[in-house]
Formats: structure tokens, C-alpha cells, sequence
């Protein structure tokens, strides 16, 4: 894949998750902390990035990455790679809760911007993230 088709998916979907998210960011876009710890959440968000790059037919594994990386630092900002880490984890173990932020991506379906069940679900178990600098 050329360099600009990969730019094309990578802003249609870090504006989606931003978005998405934007009625829990703080003035300065960060996400409240605790997402970064749900299961659920963090899995939903690589399951519809999944069903994206599967639309899109997008199969090298260095674009795959470079997506996916794409859009947890456009959620997490610095704390994305570890983020993408205990998503690896919860990948490879099966957590329950991952697997199942999985399946609620799948029965929403497409990932043509319908993220507005995962902006809700988000805003019914988060907070606004309230972050404060000294």
C-alpha cells in the first residue's frame, strides 16, 4: 500500500475514535486514565479497527501496525504503547471482558464511522477525564 492511501485510513479512523471519545477528553484531548485499563473498551476499539482494515482489504502486516498504532496514540497520546501492550496481552490470554468488546464491534457491524454505540457505552463508565497540570 502507498504511503497516502495509508494516511487516508489512518485519519478516517483516529477521527472516528476522536470522535468518538471527544465527550470524555479534558481540555487538553487526553482520555480519562482508566480506559487504558478496560478490557472491554480497548478490545472494541481493535475489533472495529479489524473489521476496518478487512473493508478495506489492507493485509500487510506493517500497514495493519501502522493503523493500529495510529490510532491508540491518537486515543492514548504517550500512554499508547502500553496500552497496545495490555492489548496484546488480553489478546493472548482471552480475557473475557477483551473478547467480549469484540463481539459488541461485530454485532454493530461495519466500521463506516458507527461508533456511536462505543461513544455511549464509554460515556455510561467514564468519567470526563478531569487531568490537571502544575
Amino acid at each position: 500500500m502507498f504511503g497516502l492511501g495509508l494516511i487516508k485510513h489512518k485519519k478516517k479512523l483516529t477521527e472516528g475514535f476522536s470522535s468518538c471519545f471527544s465527550p470524555l477528553k479534558d481540555e487538553l484531548g487526553n482520555v480519562p486514565v482508566e480506559m487504558q485499563f478496560d478490557a472491554f473498551t480497548n478490545g472494541a476499539v481493535l475489533q472495529v479497527c479489524e473489521i476496518y482494515l478487512e473493508e478495506h482489504i489492507i493485509q500487510k502486516n506493517t500497514s495493519k501496525a501502522s493503523i493500529l498504532d495510529a490510532v491508540f496514540e491518537e486515543i492514548y497520546r504517550r500512554e499508547s504503547l502500553n496500552v497496545q501492550e495490555r492489548v496484546q496481552a488480553w489478546n493472548e490470554t482471552s480475557d473475557e471482558h477483551f473478547k467480549q468488546g469484540q463481539e459488541q464491534a461485530n454485532r454493530h457491524g461495519d466500521s463506516s464511522g458507527q461508533l456511536k454505540w462505543l461513544s455511549k457505552y464509554s460515556q455510561e463508565h467514564f468519567k470526563r477525564a478531569n487531568n490537571l497540570m502544575l
